[in-house]
């Protein structure tokens, strides 16, 4: 591994190798990716009225984004079959046209159910995008650069999560929604040129991995079915149901990695979800982490607005400090190797509980400024150990397992999020939300909810003290 590069104590690769030495154009694919992909989840929030306002389809209102997130989660997943089929530069390329081509047709969408299945299909490619980015990095960025990538890669993901209710604000205020989609076209076709030109048609240690294997249909059907279950239990009302979609979405969630464990052209690593293995560690807790952090922003302005009585400007201010606090604990610890990477590692779930549970104590109180440091913490938390964590987890991955553990990563960070919703929707119903109208009934449920919440990152701090004693040997 894997830990033996952290524990040299070798110092990060200046700033600047990541521009130098053929390495400038992999770096902005994988940056424009990565933002291209935030932007097209966050902006589609904020001009969703104006969408219904003009073509309708308020009854699908969340179907959209639950679309694109269920196909960005089996694009991510499908990058090692398309690639070893295709091979890298081929690969990404296809999967920066599909995004244009999807683009393009989500701004000609003359109805909701045209919107909805280009949104599938988007998701699907800038599945692909993002998890061909993960690939890029892990096959053409040495262990010292890694983390440094890894680290833009995070600011970038976080710059876009702050621009991005801001760019669809724009295009909502002037009325043309499909303004949001043009605008972003020029962006993917760039990426897409870029990547046709730019990366190689083989990875130097790529193994020539004999006849190409079979799509795999019957996984990404069944992986799909599954995460299609638990995101649609957000928006069902009856607690029962959604109980029953997230069992459902679960098991076969479990039945597609049993069945790609057994696969010669496997979507995920062998080892994924072993508590015996760093890498199935590392992805337990990255599955966690995005599951809390999914559930703090779904509920932050609901809180805000009914409970404190914020006005939606200030709202979005406070999701920037949450995101600002992740860049600034990522970009503070990037170049920590050995003892102090092991330190960042340790504390990064601790502090998260310290946020979270200043977010608890304040949601029902008139401490505005404490809850804003609290979603500080609660970002700073994240920030200083998930760069390390996704460098050490690619470092981990198991010989030939390399670049499916990579395009693995935002598959996971997907799925944690449709869990995060789903979840969120089954614990506010059972604490009485209602119709979220009022503060008495508001401000009690996100507590229970965030309080709910406490569980997950403990779990992700055991799992994250047992990662790092394994790695040590001890």
């Amino acid at each position: 591994m894997s830990a033996a590069t952290s524990e040299t104590g070798e110092q990060k690769a200046p700033w600047g190798d990541l521009l130098r030495d053929g390495r400038a154009p992999y770096s902005i694919l994988v940056l424009m990716g990565v933002c291209l992909h935030a932007l097209q989840v966050l902006v589609t929030a904020i001009i969703m009225p104006t969408i219904v306002a003009d073509i309708g389809g308020a009854a699908y209102y969340t179907w959209p984004a639950m679309l694109y997130t269920i196909g960005s989660i089996v694009g991510a997943a499908s990058v090692g079959p398309v690639w070893h089929r295709l091979g890298p530069r081929k690969g990404y390329g296809l999967s920066g046209l599909i995004f244009l081509l999807a683009t393009v047709a989500s701004a000609l969408a003359p109805n909701m159910a045209w919107l909805i299945a280009a949104r599938g299909i988007q998701g699907v490619a800038g599945g692909l995008v993002m998890g061909g980015g993960m690939a890029l990095i892990i096959g053409l960025f040495d262990d010292r650069l890694r983390t440094r990538i890894l680290a833009l890669w995070q600011g970038t993901w976080m710059i876009a999560w702050m621009l991005g209710p801001v760019v669809g604000g724009v295009f909502a205020e002037i009325g043309w929604w499909r303004g949001s989609f043009w605008a972003m076209a020029p962006f993917v076709l760039i990426l897409t040129l870029t990547a046709w030109i730019a990366v190689p048609d083989r990875f130097e240690h790529q193994d020539e991995g004999g006849e190409a294997q079979p799509f795999p249909i019957r996984r990404l059907a069944i992986l799909a079915a599954g995460v299609f279950c638990i995101a649609l239990a957000g928006p069902i009302d009856h607690t029962g149901y959604r109980i029953a979609l997230i069992v459902a979405g679960v098991g076969l969630l479990s039945f597609a990695f049993r069945l790609d464990r057994e696969s010669d052209n496997r979507l995920y690593p062998a080892a994924a979800f072993s508590l015996r293995s760093p890498v199935g560690l590392a992805f337990w807790i990255i599955l966690l982490i995005g599951l809390v952090q999914t559930t703090i922003h779904v509920f932050l302005p609901l809180l805000l607005q009914v409970v404190h009585g914020v006005s939606p400007i200030f709202i979005s201010y406070i999701a920037m400090v949450m995101s600002l606090g992740w860049t600034v604990g990522t970009f503070c610890v990037s170049s920590w190797t050995g003892p102090r990477e092991k330190l960042a590692l340790l504390t990064g779930p601790p502090i998260m509980m310290v946020g979270l549970g200043g977010i608890i104590f304040t949601a029902q109180l008139p401490l505005l400024a404490v809850l804003t440091a609290a979603t500080f913490v609660m970002g700073f938390g994240v920030g200083i150990h998930n760069v390390h964590l996704l460098s050490r987890t690619m470092a981990a991955a198991e010989p030939g397992d390399e670049r499916v553990t990579a395009s693995a990563i935002p598959s996971l960070r997907s799925l944690g999020t449709a869990l995060g919703a789903a979840v969120a929707g089954v614990l506010s119903t059972i604490a009485g939300l209602g119709d979220a109208t009022t503060a008495a009934t508001v401000g009690p449920a996100i507590t229970f909810v965030y309080g709910a919440n406490m569980v997950p990152v403990l779990i992700a701090a055991i799992f994250m003290f047992l990662l790092i004693r394994r790695d040590t040997g001890h």
